[in-house]
């Protein structure tokens, strides 16, 4: 099954983060748990079955024949659309911190749309990136069809609201733009387009403009709106050089909120100091490479596209979430691929890797 390099790799790595998530969860969450569900398994129990989920949906996706993987990523995109409009409704979508990101599913679980549209929105950008072969650039379906394509689904986003999948979705376009080789006056308008569209998004929203001001200066309301950016940077300081050990860190006793999703990185850099989080943060630049790697030896357009496109949601990822924790960006609710506590998430980077394989047999049949 995987007989190239890259490929061994990145399945070693998935068991690595497979085990050092499940222990990540058990660490950051079992006080937590405790207090409020009382049972300090709660979240770890989860995460552990969404683990088996995810490794199940991996290795099937891995042994389906590409040309039936194709119609599915189609397939689940336009199903993540119709489950996002689903969470608009009022009846139907569940509601928290003000935001309608999540659907029920049976025995008490939920799920979130965004976490599937990010993965198969490159199947999209692929199925749209053979069509502009056949289109002339001055032809109005050539510009109307990805707005509708993608700009419905992110104006869907941005109701709910989730700003930070618009953001990413932007980003995983323009590059996949770039690498497709538009000439350089399109992709400067589009460029240009996407930055006035996001700026008057985040400045004329009173609470997105409050991130942007928290992250410049956290310590004007280290109790308010600075608190957590600030409890996320002493967690890392307070790992030093080794670490306090696994389950040992104070952070995550209610100091740190979401010590579990959004802020899971901080924990970690405080109980496995900074050689622990460099360690891991090389394996995670370690597994995107060897993903690169496969997508560079792909010649077909659609499926170079879709390898670069979940390759690349995956590194916006890791990459944005250690930036929020490490101040470096504005606080975003954003999930550490493998480590974060969440089912969503989870299982879609099991499904990403899953089809990356795939395109890697697929290939390696042809050669």
């Amino acid at each position: 099954m995987l007989e190239s390099r890259e490929s061994r790799y990145i399945l070693l790595c998935l068991f690595f983060f497979s085990g050092l998530g499940l222990v990540q969860v058990y660490s950051s969450t079992y006080i937590f748990a405790q207090e409020n569900y009382q049972s300090g398994l709660f979240f770890f129990k989860k995460q552990f079955l969404f683990t088996l989920v995810g490794f199940f949906c991996f290795f099937i996706l891995s042994f389906i024949p590409w040309k039936y993987n194709r119609y599915l990523g189609m397939g689940l995109w336009f199903l993540s659309v119709v489950a996002l409009i689903l969470t608009l409704i009022p009846s139907v979508g569940i509601k928290v911190n003000q935001a309608r990101r999540w659907l029920p599913l049976p025995f008490g679980f939920h799920f979130q749309p965004a976490e599937l549209f990010k993965v198969t929105t490159a199947f999209m950008l692929a199925y749209l990136a053979v069509l502009w072969e056949q289109w002339p650039l001055n032809k109005i379906v050539f510009w109307m069809v990805p707005l509708f394509a993608l700009g419905f689904p992110l104006f869907v986003l941005i109701q709910q609201p989730d700003f930070g999948t618009v953001v990413l979705i932007c980003m995983l376009s323009f590059a996949c733009l770039f690498v497709l080789g538009l000439k350089k006056r399109y992709i400067a308008v589009i460029l240009a387009s996407l930055s006035a569209v996001l700026s008057f998004l985040v400045m004329n929203w009173s609470y997105r403009e409050e991130r942007v001001q928290t992250f410049l200066n956290p310590w004007e309301d280290p109790l308010g709106k600075g608190f957590q950016v600030i409890q996320s940077l002493l967690s890392v300081h307070s790992g030093g050089l080794f670490g306090t050990g696994i389950g040992k860190g104070q952070s995550k006793l209610f100091f740190l909120p979401e010590a579990h999703t959004d802020f899971t990185l901080a924990v970690l850099a405080e109980e496995m100091g900074f050689i622990g989080l460099s360690l891991v943060l090389f394996i995670y630049g370690f597994l995107i490479y060897n993903g690169f790697r496969l997508t560079l030896k792909i010649h077909d357009c659609y499926q170079k596209t879709v390898a670069f496109g979940l390759v690349f949601i995956f590194s916006l990822g890791v990459l944005i979430h250690s930036a929020v924790n490490l101040g470096l960006l504005p606080a975003k609710g954003l999930a550490l691929p493998f480590l974060s506590y969440g089912g969503s998430a989870l299982v879609c980077s099991y499904l990403l890797f899953g089809w990356l394989i795939c395109l890697e047999k697929n290939n390696r049949l042809k050669w």
